[in-house]
Parts: C-alpha cells; structure tokens; sequence
C-alpha cells in the first residue's frame, strides 16, 4: 500500500535556514618579498585584484599612470586590468606583502568594482581596519612547508575576513560621500519597490524564512543590504523587512474577507507555497490563524 511521503512542515513547529551560499576564491599567489634596492618589476597587468602592503621601506607604485609613494604600512588595492610598475622609491630595499586573487562572489564583486580608491596610507580607517588580517596572513606566507589542512583551512577563514572587512570599509566610504537628500530618496525608493514587491505573489519560498526581495532590491540599486537597512530604518522607523511584512498583513486581511476566497487560494495570493506555512505565519502576525481571524470578521 503506498503512502504520500510526510512534509516536513506536518511536524516542524520552528525552523530557521540560511541562505544557499556559493563563493569560487582562487589565490593565485600570496608571498612576501625582500628586494634589493636596484628590483623592479616591469610594467604589467592581469586579470586577478591585488592586494600590496609594504611591511618596511619604501616603494613607488604607478597605477594606470598614476604614481604613489607607498610608505611602510601603506596599502594598495589594485583591479584587474589596471596596468602598474613598481620598485624602490628611494634605491634602497625594502619588503612587502602581496596577493593575487580572483572571487566569484555576488554581493562581494560589486563592492570591489564599485571602488575608485586605490592607495590607502597607514593612518586609514581601511588599512587600520585590516591589518589584523594582513599580519596573519603574512605569518602563513612565511610558512617554508607545505600548510598542513587545519592551517589551510585557517588561513582561508583569514582571507575570508580580510575581504568581508574591506567589503564593510569600501561600503562605508561610499556611505560617507553620499548626500544625505541622496539617502533619503534611496529610502523613497526601497519603499516603492517593497510595495511593488506586494503586488507580485512570489515573494516566499517553500519554507517561511527563504523571504526574497530585500537583498535582490539592495543589489538592484548598488547598495549593501546592511546600508539598505540603515537608511530606510533612519526615514521610515521600521526595517525595511517589517515594512515587507507590514504590507503583506494588510493585503492578507483584505483577501481574508472576500469570502468567496478560500485560504489556501489567499495563501498563493500572498506567495506562499504551502497553507502551513502561510498560516504559521499569519498567526505569528496576529496571534489567530487565518481562518479564526476570517471568522472573527465575519460573523
């Protein structure tokens, strides 16, 4: 005799996921080097970022025509297809760290595209903020045997910070150039497109937390969904998730009282899958189910 197979949501009375998350990293190369004073490297570019912190001398970069004097403590981020020279910027030798590295990363990528800044002297917030990160990266590039898989899988976990802090510092600059009238309409804006979000049923997935929309408008307007946040937050009072919910309770309650509506058709209305789940969640909202609020108004 066969019997339907039991959906999780029969049994689950709270559950939380995180997002399906796919990242490709590929490190070229990560070393650090002492020259003499007469090294150089001849002009050149490729297809990978590069990060270049000097740990001691002194040493002159040209970016795309673009010189600097990159003192110890300095740091420079580097695009791929920039074209740069360097060498000793006063004849004498010096030491440096360096990475070359390639990340497919979609939240990541538009922030590292969306910088025009590249050379970052010792006393900044940028070079301040990662250096923690840099000095331990540098002590496993100083490493002469093969890394064991622990040290590996730190030193990963270690490039992963390091690019998840200039994330934050090259979305706070971008933050601090913005004018604040700029801020207020990007609130106006995330606000339209959560209330046309409304409109469309498809907002959730198979289960409550799998929400989309958020983040897909943050990207949407170039900015990360922490600022998206921020900023709606400081116009509006509310995240700009509960302004999503909000919404969305208003629009169950109007479908509710067309009778003629079963639940589980408002249910696909709101963009829920599954009347479960639908349900859980109006219950949360309101503290009745759907059909004891349908009664409620009704009778």
């Amino acid at each position: 005799m066969n019997s339907a197979r039991p959906q999780t949501s029969d049994f689950t009375l709270e559950e939380y996921f995180a997002k399906d998350v796919q990242t490709n990293l590929h490190l070229f190369s990560m070393h650090v080097r002492h020259v003499k004073g007469t090294w150089f490297f001849p002009s050149h570019e490729h297809f990978q970022y590069e990060i270049n912190y000097l740990i001691e001398g002194c040493q002159e970069f040209t970016i795309n025509g673009n010189s600097y004097t990159q003192q110890a403590g300095d740091l420079l981020l580097i695009q791929p297809g920039e074209v740069h020279f360097n060498r000793s910027g006063n004849e004498k030798e010096f030491t440096y760290f360096c990475l070359h590295f390639q990340i497919d990363d979609g939240q990541l990528l538009p922030v590292l595209n969306g910088s025009n800044q590249t050379y970052y002297p010792s006393d900044s917030p940028m070079t301040s903020k990662v250096l923690p990160h840099l000095n331990r990266l540098i002590e496993f590039s100083k490493k002469n045997v093969s890394l064991q898989v622990s040290d590996r899988m730190f030193m990963l976990s270690e490039l992963f910070q390091l690019f998840g802090t200039i994330a934050d510092e090259l979305t706070s600059e971008k933050e601090r150039q913005i004018d604040p009238k700029m801020n207020e309409q990007l609130a106006f804006l995330i606000a339209e497109k959560i209330e046309n979000l409304v409109k469309n049923t498809h907002i959730h997935g198979s289960v409550d937390e799998d929400r989309i929309g958020i983040d897909d408008i943050a990207a949407e307007l170039g900015i990360s969904p922490a600022y998206c946040n921020r900023i709606f937050k400081k116009r509006y009072q509310i995240s700009p998730r509960q302004y999503l919910s909000s919404l969305m309770l208003q629009k169950a309650k109007h479908l509710l009282m067309q009778k003629e509506l079963s639940i589980d058709h408002v249910a696909e209305l709101i963009g829920y899958r599954e009347l479960a789940h639908f349900s859980r969640q109006f219950k949360r909202w309101t503290g009745a189910s759907p059909a004891c609020y349908r009664k409620s108004i009704t009778d």
